[in-house]
């Protein structure tokens, strides 16, 4: 094994462990790194009933299908399957994903992506789609969760003078970490880094303070960011940001780890 400026370093990953599930390999395999798994969140998938009827009803008259996350991917689909067997009622609207990950989720579903910015964050995809390709008077059916920032919906209705349904397919809920055995082995031995996917987890963080807060004489960690909300979420709350990665993706994380060290 080539050696890894990660060698042996403990990296914190926040995310659910089958969120983690690609990263941690990697990082356990090809860099020898220690993971400790504290997820901050969890994902439950769910629609209101009377909301999936609307939007399904409505489902061959929209133009466009946009994603802003890989749970919203998931979440969509598995409420897609509860109305549809076929993927092929989907039928002929185009697809815009935020970033690669969310792309990727969409294109196992034998799905083509359409669009996706440059720059991965949800402000970039919607002033893509308004300057771009056009939205006035079409209609749009945006993917989101319950804690899902408003500002995608509001550059498409008014910059882009698009008609926008939200449709809310998953929610992020704080986790209790106050007996949770890798938040113990953080809490007394502290980290090389840690790493935070969303301002929800940067939230639940701050929140869980006592169950977090590592002992005088531990190893303070290095905060990476994926993507520049989160690292602005992690600046409002006072907390250093050493590194932001540009992409949610396995390679992305890891170059912004190994750009601390």
């Amino acid at each position: 094994m080539k050696k890894s400026v990660l060698q042996k370093k403990t990296i914190v990953l926040t995310r659910t462990p089958a969120d983690n599930l690609a990263l941690r390999e990697h990082l356990e395999s090809d860099h020898d790194a220690k993971v400790l798994e504290v997820p901050l969140i969890e994902v439950g998938y769910s629609a209101p009933a009377e909301i999936q009827a609307e939007i399904f009803d409505l489902f061959g008259e929209y133009e466009w299908l946009v994603f802003t996350s890989v749970h919203g991917v998931e979440g969509f689909f598995k409420n897609f399957f509860k109305r549809y067997r076929d993927i092929r009622s989907i039928g002929g609207c185009r697809i815009a994903c935020v970033g690669p990950a969310t792309a990727a989720a969409v294109e196992a579903f034998h799905l083509e992506v359409d669009a996706v910015p440059e720059t991965q964050t949800g402000e970039a995809l919607a002033k893509l789609l308004v300057e771009k390709w056009g939205v006035e008077n079409v209609k749009i059916c945006l993917i989101t969760g319950n804690r899902n920032r408003e500002t995608v919906a509001k550059i498409l209705a008014e910059d882009g003078r698009a008609i926008v349904d939200s449709f809310p397919v998953y929610e992020t809920n704080p986790t209790d970490l106050a007996a949770d055995q890798a938040a113990r082995s953080f809490r007394e031995n502290g980290a090389h880094a840690i790493v935070f996917a969303s301002p929800s987890a940067v939230q639940s963080f701050v929140d869980q303070l006592p169950s977090l807060t590592i002992v005088s004489g531990a190893r303070q960690p290095k905060v990476v960011a994926i993507g520049e909300v989160t690292a602005a979420a992690l600046r409002r709350k006072m907390i250093p940001v050493a590194a932001v990665a540009k992409s949610a993706t396995v390679s992305g994380i890891v170059e912004a780890l190994e750009s601390v060290f």
